[in-house]
C-alpha cells in the first residue's frame, strides 16, 4: 500500500484523526503521520527525513518553504488557536481571567505541566514566557513537570499525576478526560495559526490529500476541533 508521509504538530493530531482515516478509506493509501513539536518536525525535514505533507505552525512552514522544502504556493491556514489553561474533568476550574488571578492559580497548583521549550514545543515556548512575566519562576520550578509536546502535557492531567497544565486549546477540547479552565488572560495570550503545505517533489497522492484537507467540509471539522478560521490579534507586546 502506498504510503504518505506526514509530519503534524502535536497541537493538530486530535483534529487531523477523522479526516485522515476519512481519506485513507477513499483512496486506499496509507498516512504515515509522524506528531511532534513543530520545532522537533522542522529540524527532522531540515535532516533530511521523508515526507510528502507538513501541518505545521505557519512560521515554521514559511521558515522551511524559504529553506526549499516546501512547494512555493502549496500553504494555506488550517485555523488559529490559543493557550489555555486544563485541569482534571469534574475538579473546580480555576479563576485565570486575568494576569494576577492567573498568577494566583499558578502559585496555588499542586504541580504543573506544559511542553517542554527544549523539544520545539511552541505552547511551553511561549507558557514559559508567561511564567517569567508573572515573576513566578523559582516558585513553579520545583512542582512543574515538563512534557514532550502539549498531547502530554493533557494526558498528564487526565491521568492525575498533575494537577494543572497549559498546552493549545485544541488539544484541550479534544479530551473528554480534562475540562478547559479558562485562556491566557489578554496580553499574555499568543494565537497560533496552524497551516499545511506539500514537501518539495511530493507525490500526487498527496497532493489529493492537500485538496481534501483544504476543502469546505474539512475546514469546519477543523473549526469543531478548536481550530478557528480568525480570531482577534492577542499576542504579547
Amino acid at each position: 500500500m502506498e504510503q504518505i508521509e506526514v509530519f503534524c504538530a502535536g497541537a493538530a493530531k486530535a483534529a487531523l484523526a477523522a479526516p485522515a482515516a476519512e481519506f485513507e478509506g477513499r483512496r486506499g493509501l496509507k498516512l504515515n503521520c509522524t506528531f511532534g513539536p513543530a520545532g522537533g518536525l522542522k529540524r527532522k525535514a531540515l535532516a533530511g527525513e521523508r515526507v510528502h505533507m507538513f501541518i505545521l505552525s505557519r512560521p515554521t512552514l514559511e521558515e522551511l518553504e524559504q529553506a526549499g522544502l516546501v512547494e512555493p504556493g502549496t500553504i494555506f491556514d488550517i485555523g488559529t488557536t490559543g493557550v489555555g489553561v486544563v485541569v482534571r474533568k469534574g475538579r473546580p476550574l480555576p479563576d485565570v481571567s486575568s494576569p494576577a488571578a492567573l498568577r494566583q492559580a499558578l502559585l496555588g497548583a499542586g504541580s504543573l505541566t506544559y511542553g517542554d521549550p527544549a523539544h520545539g514545543d511552541s505552547s511551553g515556548t511561549h507558557f514559559s514566557w508567561v511564567i517569567e512575566k508573572l515573576g513566578i519562576g523559582p516558585e513553579l520550578a520545583g512542582k512543574t513537570v515538563l512534557a514532550r509536546l502539549g498531547v502530554e502535557v493533557v494526558e498528564k492531567v487526565a491521568q492525575g499525576s498533575v494537577e494543572m497544565g497549559a498546552t493549545q486549546s485544541s488539544i484541550i477540547l479534544a479530551s473528554a478526560d480534562v475540562a478547559l479552565a479558562g485562556m491566557l488572560p489578554q496580553g499574555l495570550q499568543r494565537l497560533t495559526t496552524y497551516a499545511a503545505g506539500l514537501a518539495t517533489g511530493s507525490s500526487e497522492p498527496a497532493r489529493e490529500f492537500g485538496e481534501f484537507l483544504g476543502s469546505a467540509e474539512t475546514r469546519a471539522h477543523f473549526e469543531r476541533m478548536g481550530f478557528a478560521r480568525s480570531l482577534p490579534a492577542a499576542d504579547p507586546s
